[in-house]
């Protein structure tokens, strides 16, 4: 038994197939809950006259991904939650091997489906990833083809949240997604705080979905245009997720790789026009450090695992066609070895 929580924010177009293919499952969900950010498209209405069985709830406002999911996991009752976003398509047989996996490990407190391209589902996007020091995920199998696609033989650093099983008590204790980021690295948040607490992570590679379009505005497919929002949320949520979740000791032996980091960062939106949105996410950042500092305290409640044992240093991940090529190319081989040498040399002093 499992309640399906759908996240949707002016989805219409996608929640038909969403839907249909969730209410297909065997086992089907015995709830679904379609958690609707005040759409204005009539994506309420559709789903109150085409799937009577689905509650909606409408939020009021749009407080985005994190506030939607924590208000539909508040909505339910079942211990086994199923968060699907309305532009992803489970595949038959998706939700049962979800919940097969799950029963594997008493440990386990969020499974990730394998994500297809909706443009070509012979290419993965997200098959979770590892939390690298820096505050960023190292994606595992990004736009691989599926035929190539490696499969984790253990627990995964963290997962993507846009199709994933977890536990009702364990999404509760370790206080949800923190709704501070509104969207973008909350991924990253939440993995950090279910690990940091022992509990583990899994990617099921049998379970498949398709994730037709992303976020309007925010992601970025291929090589397409990177958007001004992602470099504004980009420069405010990295660093909040950073002193959130990180050990003060971890924190400031890392702080000059950080720095680095962030003015590698800085000058990529500069050189696309972003200056203004990434001074823009640093200024928010200095308004929400108060709500960051309150956020440690619970972030940090219940925690058994030190940093030196949930982190890592790797080549970061960067979508296609950025970095591969002249000087851009050996600026991003420098600095991940420089990295990864850093980490090295610090990691075993990190709490």
């Amino acid at each position: 038994m499992y309640a399906a929580i759908v996240v949707n924010w002016n989805g219409c177009a996608y929640l038909p197939r969403c839907l249909d293919n969730l209410l297909a499952q065997v086992p089907a969900p015995a709830e679904v809950v379609v958690v609707d950010n005040h759409s204005t498209d009539g994506s309420r209405e559709l789903v109150q006259s085409r799937y009577p069985q689905v509650r909606v709830v409408d939020t009021g406002e749009n407080r985005g991904p994190c506030h939607a999911r924590n208000v539909g996991a508040a909505a339910v009752t079942h211990e086994r939650l199923l968060f699907v976003d309305n532009d992803v398509v489970l595949h038959p047989g998706a939700v049962a091997a979800l919940l097969a996996r799950m029963d594997q490990d008493p440990h386990a407190a969020m499974v990730q489906a394998r994500s297809l391209c909706g443009d070509d589902e012979n290419v993965v996007h997200y098959d979770g990833g590892d939390l690298h020091f820096l505050g960023t995920l190292v994606l595992r199998n990004w736009y691989r083809p599926r035929q190539e696609a490696d499969d984790p033989k253990g627990p995964i650093g963290a997962a993507i949240a846009l199709c994933f099983l977890t536990k009702r008590s364990v999404y509760h204790d370790v206080g949800g997604f923190d709704e501070n980021l509104f969207i973008l690295y909350e991924d990253n948040e939440f993995s950090y705080k279910l690990r940091m607490r022992g509990h583990t992570v899994w990617l099921c590679p049998e379970a498949l979905c398709t994730h037709l379009a992303g976020t309007a505005g925010l992601s970025v497919r291929g090589e397409g245009r990177y958007p001004g929002r992602r470099t504004f949320l980009h420069s405010r949520n990295r660093w909040y997720v950073l002193i959130t979740c990180m050990r003060w000791r971890t924190f400031w032996l890392t702080v000059p790789a950080q720095l680095l980091y962030g003015i590698v960062y800085a000058a990529f939106g500069v050189r696309r026009g972003h200056l203004g949105d990434w001074l823009r996410g640093k200024w928010e950042l200095l308004c929400l450090l108060p709500k960051a500092v309150r956020a440690r305290k619970a972030a940090q409640r219940g925690r058994t695992v030190p940093d030196r044992d949930l982190l890592i240093a790797a080549p970061v991940t960067l979508n296609p066609g950025l970095a591969e090529k002249g000087f851009a190319a050996a600026l991003r081989r420098s600095l991940d070895r420089f990295f990864c040498g850093y980490w090295r040399v610090v990691r075993r002093l990190c709490g």
